[in-house]
């Protein structure tokens, strides 16, 4: 069970900003949010809202420049009971985090994988950092004091020279180095269910379909069994038969393996099906955040409810699909106010000019709208605010 003490990952008033010539870009705006073990935390938006940015910070892959981390916090909870905050952790610390504790699918395969290395190349490197004892003990090397070339080798590192002189002076050792890290690929490519996975180590890139691809993306990220797994759109570059495949692979290795997701996704019906709980995304601040279920039947956030008004059903009348009138306001320098203000009917004076908080408005339903905010608490007069929504457990005064 997910309770408010037990949480995995806890972003934490997070804001992160872009120096342009026109400006200072609030691409992350004040973002707060948990994710428990085991759960599935779905992160839906438009494109441009500020998703990819905020799963970036949470591995600290946003570049500086351009970028900064403006305010806030992304901690790690460890099996000790310690606790691993990311953004003010050094760099070290950080790189041994990546692809160990918490992994990432990046949106397009294409791009994230290199051309120039082979697919096994590619996913020797992630057992080379992070499972360097694992590979020195299968091959029979003494884990505790491994020679610097060992080392190097299972690293991806050593030189041929290097290579030529330790064969000269270890005999098999090369190639029983070589095996176990052919072995931990292998099975990494086979658990996600790619066929032939000794063919696919002298594989490159382009000589890969797309869903052969994410897969081969899929087994990089979950080589070390990580507690948390970040999939950045997975699908968005494959066709509708394959997606569904990606997902059920996905789904069916959480089962596996007892692994948290952070799901990135512009797409209400995958929520649907995956989630556990959404957190819907809006102009770089998160507008409302509970139980997937809930929040799809009873949206609160007038934008979620206009997101999900523009799925088109059976019922929609030819030519007469909803839509949300006017466009995303302009993130550079932007005035204190409601982000969503200028496109709500709901509207009031003071969301002009007050920024809505993230409150809580029942079990696990939080929602970013003056609607189920007091004048007494911001401190306007009640007459500029927006109409109150009709909502047991709303906050007082």
């Amino acid at each position: 069970m997910s309770t408010a003490d037990n949480w995995l990952l806890r972003v934490d008033d997070l804001s992160v900003r872009f120096r342009s010539s026109k400006g200072l870009a609030h691409a992350v705006d004040h973002v707060s949010f948990d994710i428990y073990p085991h759960e599935t935390l779905a992160l839906v938006g438009e494109t441009g809202c500020g998703k990819s940015v905020t799963a970036r910070s949470i591995l600290r892959l946003v570049p500086e420049p351009p970028g900064e981390y403006a305010s806030g916090s992304i901690s790690l909870r460890n099996p000790d009971g310690t606790v691993t905050e990311i953004l003010s952790a050094p760099e070290k610390k950080v790189r041994s985090i990546r692809g160990d504790r918490i992994s990432m699918i990046f949106q397009d395969p294409g791009k994230a994988l290199n051309p120039g290395l082979t697919i096994g190349r590619q996913l020797a490197e992630v057992f080379g950092e992070h499972r360097m004892s694992m590979i020195l003990g299968n091959a029979g090397f003494d884990t505790e004091k491994p020679s610097r070339t060992a080392t190097k080798i299972v690293q991806q590192r050593a030189s041929l020279l290097e290579r030529g002189l330790y064969r000269m002076t270890h005999m098999n050792a090369p190639k029983a180095l070589q095996k176990s890290i052919d072995d931990a690929v292998m099975q990494a490519l086979a658990d996600t269910g790619i066929p032939n996975p000794r063919k696919m180590l002298d594989s490159y890139p382009h000589e890969l379909s797309g869903g052969m691809k994410q897969r081969v993306m899929i087994a990089q990220a979950l080589a070390c069994d990580p507690d948390l797994l970040i999939a950045d759109e997975p699908t968005t570059a494959l066709d509708v038969t394959i997606q569904a495949r990606i997902l059920d692979l996905i789904h069916q290795m959480q089962q596996k393996r007892g692994m948290a997701i952070l799901y990135i996704t512009h797409d209400l019906s995958l929520v649907r099906q995956f989630a556990d709980r959404v957190a819907v995304m809006y102009a770089g601040r998160i507008a409302e955040i509970g139980p997937s279920a809930e929040v799809l039947a009873s949206p609160q956030h007038p934008y979620t409810q206009g997101l999900l008004a523009a799925i088109p059903r059976p019922s929609t009348p030819r030519g007469e699909l909803a839509a949300i009138p006017g466009s995303v306001p302009q993130l550079i320098d932007p005035p204190t106010q409601c982000h969503f203000a200028s496109r709500c009917s709901f509207a009031g004076a003071a969301c002009h000019d007050v920024n809505p908080e993230l409150l809580t408005i029942g079990a696990k339903r939080e929602v970013s709208c003056l609607r189920f905010d007091t004048a007494s608490r911001i401190g306007v007069n009640s007459a500029d605010m927006p109409a109150a929504a009709k909502l047991k457990g709303t906050v007082s005064s």
